[in-house]
């Protein structure tokens, strides 16, 4: 392993039922106005956004409200929570929602605490925020693992572009995850989140580092994880306790546990994906889902060797030469995404003709600069990036 430094503040309150106890967790924290913030969704019709609301309320604390998060969070979105908590003078945000919600929760509050526009800690002068709000996640979905990390994603409508933002001060304060909460996501959107999943757990494993023993172990746990829950939610979505398991395999994975000692993550994948996904606006794991096993079949040619131990270890593919097995293992790994009803190419989450032209300038945006490398086992020039995206457009 290589040296490495290890923070992390956010206390994890976990359980079936424990949703029930944000309003006292809230006030044990001594917030005296909150803003809760809830992704696009079913939360206010099925009564759950009423749920979280009445146990803040119950305790004495008034809630400030604002206007629903979309999956790619925008940065109006952002500004609009910003002058609230603002004008409210709230001294917490509340985030009720998938990673979306969590992410843009995570900028407002730390951009509530500057005069200045949020955009330019994204995509200005990316100053590093000083200072936030407390943050509470309160999540609905297994995906992204910003439960727990101080990592945020936001689209630029105008440009066109999602980009990131990160700061010590961006931890959240506490996170309360109930599994119960999870139980009505759709298997489609299960899915789509453990690709997520899998896709950051793949950025260490697969980044060429190999001086762990245990790092290397624990990456394949959390992939034997993912796809043991998932067969069980394929065949009972409401297995309370594979929800439990598949969140916590989700904040395993980007929680940053996974980067302990390990150098730099191979970001390919989710590099081109954020730079294709704001042109249809489509969603984030999906487009993970489709793109990292197109990444495997390049990828494969080129570094055999780790996908080999990623063959045995993962399938139990013994036998034949390296590169055999390192392509039986791939294989293998498709035959898994299809066997649970992964999403195969990006005409089947655009629902139309991708347009070559955005691929094309997909591919040129990522290129440019000589400064700019994508990809680390693999690094992709500007051919490699637009192989990636055609073959994402055509079946496996």
């Amino acid at each position: 392993m290589e040296q490495f430094q290890y923070y992390n503040p956010d206390r994890i309150i976990f359980g079936s039922g424990v949703r029930k106890n944000v309003g006292e967790e809230c006030k044990k924290r001594g917030y005296s106005k909150v803003l809760l913030a809830v992704g696009k969704g079913p939360f206010r019709e099925s009564g759950l956004y009423d749920e979280i609301a009445g146990s803040i309320q119950q305790q004495g604390i008034p809630i400030a409200d604002m206007g629903d998060i979309d999956s790619n969070p925008r940065i109006d979105s952002v500004r609009e929570g910003v002058n609230i908590c603002k004008k409210e003078k709230v001294d917490a945000v509340v985030a009720l929602g998938g990673g979306s919600t969590m992410d843009c929760s995570k900028v407002i509050a730390a951009a509530a605490t500057v005069d200045d526009d949020p955009w330019n800690y994204l995509w200005g002068h990316r100053n590093t925020f000083e200072k936030s709000l407390d943050t509470v996640m309160v999540p609905t979905i297994a995906a992204t693992g910003t439960d727990i990390n101080p990592f945020a994603v936001v689209f630029d409508t105008e440009s066109i572009n999602k980009t990131f933002c990160t700061a010590e001060c961006m931890y959240p304060a506490l996170t309360i995850a109930d599994p119960e909460i999870m139980v009505s996501v759709p298997l489609r959107l299960t899915v789509w989140g453990a690709m997520d999943m899998m896709s950051h757990t793949f950025e260490f494993y697969f980044n060429g580092y190999g001086k762990s023993t245990f790092q290397n172990r624990f990456s394949e746990a959390i992939i034997h994880s993912i796809m043991e829950n998932v067969n069980k939610l394929v065949k009972d979505p409401k297995d309370v306790y594979a929800r439990g398991e598949l969140w916590w395999c989700s904040v395993m994975a980007w929680g940053g546990l996974t980067m302990i000692g390990r150098e730099d993550p191979d970001m390919a994948v989710h590099t081109i994906g954020e730079a294709f996904v704001p042109y249809y606006d489509i969603h984030h794991g999906a487009c993970m889902g489709v793109m990292t096993p197109r990444w495997m079949r390049y990828a494969v040619e080129r570094k055999p060797e780790i996908f080999a131990r990623f063959a045995e270890m993962i399938f139990g593919i013994a036998g034949g030469s390296m590169e055999e097995r390192a392509k039986k293992g791939v294989e293998a790994y498709i035959g898994w995404l299809k066997s649970i009803g992964a999403p195969d190419t990006l005409q089947d989450l655009t629902g139309k003709t991708v347009d070559d032209a955005i691929l094309r300038e997909v591919a040129d945006n990522l290129s440019k600069g000589s400064d700019w490398q994508v990809g680390r086992l693999v690094v992709f020039d500007r051919e490699g990036i637009y192989e990636i995206l055609t073959s994402s457009c055509e079946p496996l």
